[in-house]
């Protein structure tokens, strides 16, 4: 019952975000405040949803259902989601922690500090000019900013919402690293002759664990703040498309539908990569 709760929460606060641009309108240069206009929008939405139908939307000069289209959205969206987030655990957990003490890692990770400086989308932009000389120079397309064509694959874009995520994830993972590294237990383990994974594994990874799992919510929020623009710019098709109509004007339903999808596909994410963390701990921790 709880949790039925928090997803009617969750639906309500959607439609006062994607309300406020009916909210606000200008007349006759004026600005004008009608959240009756959202109340209206809200009910008739509702009662569609009740009657079996998700509404329709506009696709250029075409118009399509939103129950027929949402699911092919959800998972492009969500095939980019998870596998980026699940590179960010990867790495994070790979440079960070166990092969921290490479030379070679500590200088990669001081590459990436600098890099952190630059904010997300800037990096992606340059991302974008990067495969375009790329293509001046070999002929080879990797991606497509004709708003007219879908992206050309799948690759470029979840490495390019890989990046600020795992930019954040290793950092934190490398100061907790180094802060637990320094403990007293640690050097009495090692001390006793004890192997260094075996160190890593059972006494440095479960005193990560609880930093890495709390950090593991602000990591999602970077790639799906991330999606809103590498979705957009790259031309995925995905739950995003909902929300930034190219060609139409802005259409509640489908800004609801879409927002509402991409929140409960990061909720699903953050299940799965647990459940990945819990098994990764039965097979190699625990065993």
């Amino acid at each position: 019952m709880a949790y039925v709760k928090q997803i009617i929460g969750i639906f309500l606060l959607v439609i006062v975000i994607c309300g406020g641009p009916l909210m606000l309108t200008t007349v006759k240069e004026e600005v004008v405040f009608a959240p009756e206009e959202v109340v209206t929008r809200a009910i008739y939405l509702v009662q569609q949803i009740a009657g079996g139908s998700l509404g329709t939307y506009y696709l250029g000069d075409y118009e399509r259902s939103i129950a027929e289209d949402i699911v092919p959205f959800a998972i492009s969206t969500f095939e980019l989601l998870f596998s980026s987030v699940v590179i960010a655990v990867l790495a994070g957990l790979l440079f960070g922690m166990f092969l921290q003490r490479f030379w070679i890692v500590r200088k990669f990770q001081r590459l990436l500090d600098l890099v952190s400086t630059i904010p997300d989308f800037i990096l992606i932009f340059l991302s974008i000019l990067a495969a375009v000389g790329f293509y001046k120079v070999t002929s080879i397309r990797i991606i497509t900013l004709s708003p007219t064509s879908d992206a050309a694959n799948k690759w470029f874009p979840i490495v390019l919402l890989s990046i600020g995520p795992t930019i954040f994830l290793l950092k934190v993972i490398s100061l907790k690293y180094v802060q637990i590294g320094g403990e007293d237990y640690i050097k009495t383990a090692l001390a006793k002759g004890m192997g260094i994974w075996h160190v890593l594994t059972h006494h440095v990874y479960k005193n990560i664990k609880p930093f890495l799992l709390a950090d593991l919510k602000k990591t999602i929020a970077i790639t799906v703040a991330n999606l809103f623009v590498v979705e957009y710019l790259l031309n995925v098709v995905g739950l995003t498309r909902f929300i930034f109509s190219k060609s139409s004007m802005y259409q509640f339903n489908a800004a609801v539908m879409g927002l509402m999808g991409i929140i409960l596909l990061s909720i699903l994410v953050y299940l799965l990569i647990r459940a990945i963390l819990y098994l990764f701990e039965r097979i190699l921790v625990y065993k």
